[in-house]
């Protein structure tokens, strides 16, 4: 009788931490899957602002592009240190007088 009544309390301990462990399997699930829907967010997210970054790089670039060949501005800033402005362009501005 006494080793009955221990194998049913063994019996539904054993249940109780089967359904636990089953309860506490599917919330890791739903963790996960809420994981990777966040990370696909951010991914999309990171990928248009990367576009949009492009797109105004690529914007400046040729308001300056514009702006040097029209001589309006001073020398590129995206030509290489060694490069000389084209013969006949006017010389640079003075430098301010320090104080």
């Amino acid at each position: 009788m006494a080793l009955q009544q221990h194998t049913a309390q063994l019996t539904e301990k054993y249940d109780n931490l089967k359904a636990e462990y089953a309860q506490f399997r599917a919330e890791q699930r739903a963790e996960s899957e809420q994981l990777k829907a966040s990370q696909a967010q951010q991914k999309v997210e990171y990928e248009a602002a990367h576009e949009q970054q492009k797109a105004a790089y690529e914007q400046l670039r040729e308001i300056i592009m514009n702006m040097s060949n029209s001589r309006t501005c001073a020398p590129n800033i995206f030509w290489p240190y060694n490069h000389q402005p084209p013969s006949g362009s006017p010389p640079p501005p003075p430098a301010p007088p320090l104080y």
